[in-house]
């Protein structure tokens, strides 16, 4: 896998997603059959390989592609139509799934868990930690107006239209699969520079609910100083020409690429004399280890 192109509309009152996934592959031999992972909570509805409709089943989360004629050796883009009701996550991030809370003011706050369970939850991908898309990914996500989505690498474009809006997030980084997620309130964002250990300005950013914006310099200072304490021990932040941030989720916490998770309520403690948060600090570090340095390397 090179690259995955992920366009859903996501509709928190009924909890569904609806759209599609290309996925750009390349193949060593010629074959007739290509697989992906997807649950079978999903309903696969239409399956093209190189603009070409194809046969398919969907069984045992495994979606099976037998093609009208060999497909050779090379790339190949395959688009994949699906939809339906993800599973629910029973106890985050433990147990993964989509979360759909609300905040306290009422409105819809969604998250997305799935290291144990891997990105099949929600989309059709090769679902092995061996394979990343080296090419990174694309979001295309859809939700109500009133709402901000959060995702991976950087923010290409916003758009609205029949009150709806659709973010549009880009990493040209390769990513492990269950990094590559969104997450859905009521947010704001605060945004300041920091100053790697090479020199290099990376954005700084966090994802707050606007009922929790007035936390966002403090957190943002304990940010900065636990980036500080990880680059002095690791080398330089990984991922400099995208961002580093936090968003707010309502689940504990994850370490997902370029948008770590973070649900610690902002219950700092005293370290130094300084505030500090355990939970941002131990995220923060598997963009280092778990991140960059994964298990297969």
């Amino acid at each position: 896998v090179r690259h995955y192109r992920i366009v859903l509309d996501v509709d928190p009152a009924l909890q569904t997603i609806d759209g599609f996934t290309e996925i750009t592959t390349i193949t060593s031999q010629p074959t007739n059959t290509l697989l992906f992972d997807l649950v079978n909570l999903l309903k696969v509805r239409k399956v093209w390989v190189n603009k070409k409709e194809q046969t398919f089943s969907h069984e045992n989360d495994l979606i099976t592609i037998k093609l009208n004629k060999p497909l050779p050796a090379g790339s190949a883009i395959v688009k994949i139509e699906y939809g339906g009701k993800p599973g629910i996550a029973q106890r985050p991030p433990w147990s993964g799934g989509f979360t759909w809370a609300k905040d306290s003011a009422g409105n819809p706050w969604v998250a997305i868990t799935c290291q144990g369970e891997g990105a099949k939850i929600y989309f059709p991908c090769k679902d092995h930690p061996s394979d990343e898309p080296n090419d990174g990914a694309e979001l295309l996500i859809t939700v109500p107006e009133s709402l901000y989505v959060a995702g991976p690498g950087l923010l290409r474009k916003t758009s609205i239209r029949n009150g709806k809006s659709t973010y549009h997030w880009e990493t040209n980084y390769t990513i492990n699969n269950y990094s590559i997620l969104f997450n859905i309130g009521k947010y704001k964002v605060a945004t300041r520079t920091y100053k790697t250990i090479n020199g290099n300005s990376v954005p700084m950013q966090a994802y707050l609910l606007e009922e929790n914006f007035d936390q966002a310099n403090s957190l943002l200072d304990i940010f900065e100083r636990s980036a500080g304490v990880l680059e002095k021990y690791f080398g330089e932040y990984p991922w400099i020409k995208e961002k580093m941030a936090v968003c707010e989720t309502p689940h504990l916490g994850m370490e997902h690429q370029t948008l770590n998770a973070y649900g610690n309520k902002f219950r700092f403690v005293k370290s130094g004399g300084k505030d500090f948060d355990w939970l941002l600090h131990h995220e923060f570090g598997h963009e280092w280890w778990g991140n960059k340095v994964t298990g297969i390397d």
